[in-house]
């Protein structure tokens, strides 16, 4: 049997994992504070292609329909929150130690944001100009994962 020197991501993988993870969770705080507001300044490409509008108007002429947007817009950010805490905490102990159960749910990253991903292309591809944000932070993070978990691969598989 030879003796090889594992690679930088089978040694290092975990980090990539802990970094997408604090980054969720604080997109989740932001979405929290933020509610519906961030389709004023941040999504207004998302919410102009889903909704034909602007955020501003539709508070406007709705205020009832903004108040749930909002609602749904911060319960999503809570949920986001909690994702990014519990990824982190499976990649800073049981995916850092090398546990295969772990490195095997990693891949709810790439498959779950490939799902939201794919939902929000179908939903905005009709409308509007510009590509929103979630569709290329989405798309950088499949890439990404992907890759991490099929780097690293050897070190849980490898059994």
């Amino acid at each position: 049997m030879t003796d090889r020197r594992a690679t930088w991501f089978e040694r290092n993988g975990w980090t990539i994992f802990t970094g997408i993870s604090l980054v969720t969770a604080l997109f989740g705080l932001g979405d929290i504070f933020a509610g519906g507001s961030t389709f004023g300044f941040g999504e207004t490409v998302m919410f102009n292609r889903l909704t034909g509008t602007t955020w501003d108007a539709l508070q406007a002429a709705d205020p009832g329909a903004a108040n749930l947007i909002d609602y749904q817009v911060r319960a999503s950010g809570a949920w986001l929150l909690l994702l990014g805490i519990f990824s982190l905490a499976i990649s800073v102990t049981a995916l850092r130690r090398g546990e295969r159960w772990a490195w095997f749910a990693m891949w709810v990253w790439p498959l779950g944001v490939a799902l939201v991903v794919a939902v929000l292309w179908s939903a905005t591809q009709a409308r509007g100009e510009g590509i929103p944000i979630p569709i290329i932070s989405g798309s950088i993070t499949i890439v990404v994962s992907l890759l991490t978990l099929a780097l690293s691969a050897r070190r849980y598989l490898a059994r």
